[in-house]
């Protein structure tokens, strides 16, 4: 496999299952935010949704750099054998990928980029998107997780 084509393969399985439609987003995150803030109007809800950028815009970002880090430390034989189709291997490349976004280190960049995405907003609003971005995240792993389950 050529490189272009690693790269493009590994970008593809991680968009595939972190992008969903606006308005399944949309409603995900005022379910989201009605379930940890019981109390909040209908205007906040509506504001703070406003402040989430999609899903797409980011995880588009987070997935360049997760391919980045993936071939600079994966030996190559690894990285082809991740990326030879298989059910097994593309869950694989996803349970990393999850490992990868619960890092210290993108712990920091998902907090810069919500910041630097709605510099206005307040913390409350930056923590609820920061929150709902790792919720996602944790949805991912778990429908992987199932997934691979109900495989082998």
């Amino acid at each position: 496999m050529q490189e272009t084509e690693i790269r493009e393969y590994i970008y593809k399985i991680i968009m595939d299952k972190c992008t969903e439609d606006e308005e399944a987003r949309q409603d995900a995150i005022g379910e989201f935010i009605a379930m940890t803030m019981p109390n909040i109007d209908e205007g906040a809800v509506r504001n703070i949704k406003s402040m989430i950028p999609p899903i797409t815009e980011l995880y588009d970002k987070w997935a360049n750099m997760f391919v980045e880090r993936l071939l600079e430390t994966v030996p190559r034989n690894q990285i082809e054998e991740l990326c030879s189709g298989t059910a097994d291997n593309d869950s694989a490349l996803v349970l990393v990928y999850i490992m990868f976004m619960e890092s210290e280190r993108m712990e920091k960049q998902v907090a810069e980029d919500i910041a630097s995405f709605a510099p206005t907003q307040d913390d409350e609003a930056g923590n609820i998107a920061s929150a709902y971005i790792r919720s996602k995240l944790t949805i991912l792993a778990e429908e992987q997780k199932m997934k691979d389950a109900t495989i082998q």
